[in-house]
């Protein structure tokens, strides 16, 4: 029975995928010289030391992260299940980055240990938008 269920989701994605859209891109593919960063000996020094600080961080964040959700419930329990109260230690405590990347020791992405739900980049809205009355009926 395992093997037919098997067969038959095998068949499915098969079938799935040869009759999908093909996707086509507008822009053209990057050479080589496009993907190579710009010292390679740089890339692969941040890659082995994000490696090892990953030895100590990771496990850091996972205890973090396990004693952050054990609180936030106990916290919405202990409030009459209030999920604001559980939320505002989830996100912190819970949230963030669970692994350092090179992009974290070049400087390219801030290493995040805390979680946040608020995003630290302007709005996109676009107010020149036809729609923008919905959107300035609501909250002007």
């Amino acid at each position: 029975m395992r093997t037919l269920a098997v067969a038959a989701l095998s068949l499915a994605l098969t079938v799935r995928a040869f009759a999908a859209e093909p996707v086509y891109s507008t822009t053209p593919p990057l050479t080589t010289d496009e993907l190579a960063p710009a010292n390679q000996g740089l890339e692969a020094g941040s890659s082995i030391s994000a490696s090892y600080l990953n030895l100590v961080y990771t496990p850091v964040k996972v205890v973090v992260a396990v004693i952050g959700g054990v609180t936030g419930g106990v916290a919405g329990l202990l409030t009459g299940g209030d999920q604001r109260a559980a939320y505002a230690l989830w996100v912190p405590l819970m949230g963030g980055d669970y692994f350092v990347r090179p992009e974290n020791l070049n400087g390219e992405r801030p290493l995040a240990f805390f979680g946040s739900d608020y995003t630290d980049r302007p709005s996109t809205w676009n107010s020149t938008n036809d729609a923008t009355y919905a959107y300035d009926a609501l909250y002007n």
